[in-house]
């Protein structure tokens, strides 16, 4: 008996790995690779490029450092702009790792969470392309798309919650087209779309593409008992949200306090429009060209191929999720800054995916004609312009003005100054030890802050540090239109301004 044990036990350890984990070795041997040349490509220069042009980053940075500090959920009242998980992931990252103590500057622990969820959403991706049986080469092709576009690169650096909501929603997706059909991949996908939900709402648009996903992938017996799991699972949670509203007393308006119902109508209606897409002269259409101007080839390649996606079953969910979202951008709503985020990782599976379809569809000896062309295309157009791109990115300091701005500030003006400035420098300043910095856009529009901090109005207040902002802006804070009118410039740094008030 015992040399039988034996001979099995050397069987067992000269037997060839399975085909499954063989298989799994080949993608990680691919996989691996393509996420150290995206984390190098990513995270080179990450605090210079971009620079400083949407202050939402610092806001968000700020209000993930409030959650330390003292455990509230934002530097100033919470008026549930957004739900509040986005910036606690953020808060969790700098605890762990002393990210505002060591850290050069404020925002740059919320870029760092951005270039770890960029990596986690291209291995996402890569499963995601696998479960829809893309083969290795065009899976890593949608990875390559997604991670090395020159405006994937942009707008994936900057603290965005899109970030976070878009690599929840490819894992809602890679576990929606689990091979193994179970309640439990129903289960895990409604909990990570839960996720995506809770740190940007706005990504809720894509239900349609999410479900149609998970029906492909459930068998027809279980198929009902797999939504209706998904279907409660993903109302429980999300509904926690609105729960927590109510437990304070701020689901809906009312005098005295803030409120999730006040803030969903702002976000809804409240806000002026951004135009339609197909109209020249709107913000959107504006919005849109200067995605193209940083790449021409990943988002409008991406969405001339919604067509032929919705004639392969396997690409229709995809095509959907791409297409809901640019028909929002045609009805003449508010388009934030940062909504094409979630455009890239769709744009990119199409793109491979219909190579991936045109290779398996063509005889052998045809099929290497339009990969070839593509080749070609990619070698002589798409290639040089991006790394021309990214070499240019790899040597601009876009925030060197702001940090030399704070520098000056904290070398020159008294700790229990009022300084008002925007959202970048005002947790630098903070963190420097600042009593009374205010955002300037809660001069005037805050009660608290008027109250406690500028209860003279613009004769509260010792410096302005901001760029130029435009009329309308002003128009709308009177107190800081004062406070400009009547100060003088003692510092400049690019288009920053140190402004002193006149006493």
């Amino acid at each position: 008996m015992t040399a039988v044990l034996e001979i099995e036990r050397s069987a067992a350890v000269a037997a060839p790995a399975p085909p499954a984990r063989r298989r799994s070795y080949r993608s990680a041997w691919i996989l691996a690779p393509l996420l150290v040349v995206a984390g190098l490509v990513n995270g080179w220069n990450l605090h210079g490029w971009p620079g400083r042009v949407n202050d939402d980053e610092g806001t968000y940075v700020d209000q993930a450092w409030a959650m330390l500090d003292h455990g509230a959920l934002a530097h100033y009242t919470y008026w549930y702009d957004h739900p509040f998980l986005g910036w606690a992931i953020i808060a969790g990252y700098a605890g762990l790792t002393d990210g505002f103590d060591r850290a050069p500057s404020g925002v740059m622990v919320g870029r760092e969470v951005m270039l770890i969820a960029t990596l986690v959403s291209c291995a996402l991706l890569w499963l995601l392309a696998r479960r829809l049986r893309f083969n290795r080469a065009w899976s890593a092709l949608a990875v390559a798309l997604f991670a090395l576009s020159p405006l994937a690169v942009y707008f994936h650096r900057m603290v965005f919650l899109d970030n976070l909501a878009t690599m929840f929603m490819l894992a809602a997706l890679a576990a929606a087209a689990s091979p193994r059909r179970s309640v439990g991949a129903a289960l895990s996908s409604a909990v990570w779309f839960a996720g995506a939900a809770l740190c940007k709402e706005t990504i809720v648009i894509l239900l349609p593409a999410l479900v149609w996903l998970l029906v492909r992938h459930t068998d027809r017996r279980t198929r009902p008992w797999n939504l209706g799991v998904f279907g409660v699972t993903f109302v429980v949670l999300v509904s926690a949200y609105p729960v927590f509203a109510l437990l304070k007393n701020e689901l809906v308006p009312g005098d005295g306090h803030v409120s999730l119902g006040w803030a969903l109508w702002w976000q809804l209606f409240g806000r002026s429009g951004s135009g339609s897409l197909l109209d020249p002269s709107s913000g959107a259409y504006a919005l849109a060209h200067s995605w193209v101007d940083l790449d021409p080839w990943l988002i409008v390649g991406g969405v001339l191929l919604v067509p032929v996606a919705l004639l392969v079953p396997r690409l229709r969910p995809i095509a959907l999720a791409l297409l809901i979202q640019v028909a929002m951008m045609c009805r003449g709503g508010y388009l934030p800054f940062a909504y094409v985020i979630a455009l890239l990782p769709f744009a990119a599976l199409l793109i491979a995916g219909a190579g991936d379809e045109l290779w398996a569809w063509l005889p052998s000896w045809r099929r290497y004609l339009p990969a070839g062309a593509a080749a070609l295309v990619a070698v002589t157009l798409v290639l040089p312009a991006w790394a021309s791109t990214m070499i240019a990115q790899s040597r601009t300091d876009g925030s060197a003005d702001s940090r030399a701005a704070t520098r000056w500030v904290v070398d020159h003006v008294p700790r229990d100054s009022v300084v008002v400035t925007d959202d970048y420098i005002w947790l630098d300043l903070k963190l420097a030890g600042f009593t009374k910095p205010v955002w300037l856009w809660k001069v005037d529009t805050d009660p608290e802050v008027m109250e406690e901090v500028l209860p003279a109005g613009v004769s509260s207040i010792d410096y302005i540090v901001m760029a130029g902002q435009a009329d309308s802006t002003l128009a709308s804070l009177p107190t800081l239109r004062a406070g400009v009118a009547g100060s003088d410039v003692v510092e400049r740094f690019g288009e920053i301004e140190v402004r002193k008030v006149r006493r």
